[in-house]
């Protein structure tokens, strides 16, 4: 059984989730742009693992949307 999470819980997490879509929106302009390999390669990891937390926070989110209507109903 998944825990609920409080309200300032959740406004943390969506928090986290904006910057983590603001990051993987500048690394995506930025990738471009960059003529060094290494840091490009570093940009290319960071682009994939935020792509992941985005995701996961999302489904954070969206879970414990479902057990705040759930309860409602």
């Amino acid at each position: 059984m998944a825990k609920k999470l409080a309200i300032h819980e959740t406004l943390e997490v969506h928090e986290v989730l904006t910057f983590k879509t603001a990051c993987l929106a500048k690394n995506k302009l930025f990738v471009d742009m960059v003529q060094d390999k290494k840091l490009k390669e570093i940009i290319e990891e960071d682009t994939e693992l935020s792509t992941k937390a985005v995701k996961d926070l999302r489904k954070i989110l969206a879970d414990a949307n479902k057990q705040t209507s759930g309860e409602e109903a």
